[in-house]
């Protein structure tokens, strides 16, 4: 990845986005509170996060970093949730009220107030309901914009930094073995070093955009800084597949690969979609089972990369007919008679 100017234009975003959170106080009448208020505080918290994110990279703090970048996430996700779902504010308090009970039970396991009053004390200060789930919340914010990008953050980056770093899940405790099957106290680096801050300044120009947006203001310098820093985040999944392959594929079977590789390159520009297709995709198939054969794969079962194999033949394929099919009118106009 190119470096990227961010400092300058950092402070720039800050100075604005903190302009648009604090733009309004904070109203004292509850029942004036907006989804847009509750933006707002998760643009300021978005902001801390920025902050700490940032000085956990620097300070070589790789795991708290992770899991900062992946509070970050969610955080932006429900910001941008609030300013598109009407009933927002009605949803935050009922879920108040149904982790109310679970949030005192310590009142109640000292003896100081029975839980049954505990509850009926909570029963009387609204409906209690759970507050949708973040994928739900990614669903809904994309279905009011038109667009996949909440998804595409929540499946991209948001589930693998909880399967690898938030949750204690098989992912996750597998980072303490070592290639040659050791234990360490230090967990693998799952992700590149800067992702969390890349990923973090993105979510703070998406939803100080979307909140300038809101309320009809400028929100150019905030897509660009989302922009330069979103396409330089690299997913943490990728991160271990590529040390995983690093580490099993010699350089002998790196330039063996690429030989072949270019042998059915050639061989496919011989030859049209009509030639031979069984042979063609045979020896594609071959070059496939053979790079992944290289890759010493044990725990992996034939079955689960039969499909993946599959599915790559048959693109490349298509992809190759299709452009053999565009250049035959190419072909065909330059061998016209008559033309110079």
């Amino acid at each position: 990845m190119l470096p990227y100017p961010d400092l300058p234009r950092r402070v720039q975003v800050r100075r604005r986005a903190r302009a648009l959170a604090t733009r309004e106080p904070w109203p004292r009448d509850e029942a004036a509170v907006t989804g847009e208020g509750y933006a707002r505080l998760a643009l300021l918290r978005l902001l801390a996060l920025q902050r700490a994110t940032h000085r956990a990279v620097q300070t070589h703090q790789r795991e708290s970093a992770a899991l900062l970048a992946r509070t970050a996430m969610e955080t932006c996700i429900v910001g941008l949730w609030c300013l598109h779902d009407s009933n927002a504010v009605r949803k935050f308090r009922e879920s108040e009220i149904k982790v109310a009970p679970a949030l005192l039970t310590f009142v109640s396991s000292a003896g100081i107030i029975p839980e049954s009053v505990i509850r009926e004390a909570v029963r009387a200060l609204g409906e209690p309901r759970k507050l949708p789930d973040v994928r739900s919340m990614t669903e809904q914010i994309d279905s009011r914009t038109g667009t996949t990008l909440a998804i595409h953050l929540y499946d991209m980056a948001y589930r693998p930094a909880s399967q690898y770093f938030t949750h204690a899940s098989s992912s996750a405790l597998l980072r303490h073995l070592t290639a040659d099957y050791r234990y360490s106290t230090k967990p693998a680096n799952s992700w590149a070093r800067r992702a969390p801050v890349r990923l973090t300044d993105a979510c703070v120009g998406l939803l100080a955009g979307a909140l300038a947006n809101q309320i009809a203001e400028p929100a150019e310098l905030f897509v660009r800084y989302t922009e330069g820093h979103a396409k330089r985040v690299l997913p943490p999944l990728l991160v271990t597949i590529s040390k995983g392959m690093a580490r099993r594929l010699r350089l002998a079977d790196l330039v063996t690969t690429l030989k072949q590789a270019e042998e059915m390159h050639a061989d496919l520009s011989r030859v049209g979609p009509d030639d031979a297709p069984d042979d063609r995709e045979t020896r594609l198939r071959a070059m496939y089972e053979a790079a992944i054969a290289r890759l010493d794969i044990k725990d992996v079962p034939d079955e689960a990369i039969r499909p993946v194999i599959d599915h790559l033949v048959t693109k490349v394929l298509a992809e190759w007919d299709a452009e053999h099919a565009n250049q035959l009118p190419r072909q065909t106009q330059t061998h016209e008679p008559g033309k110079a």
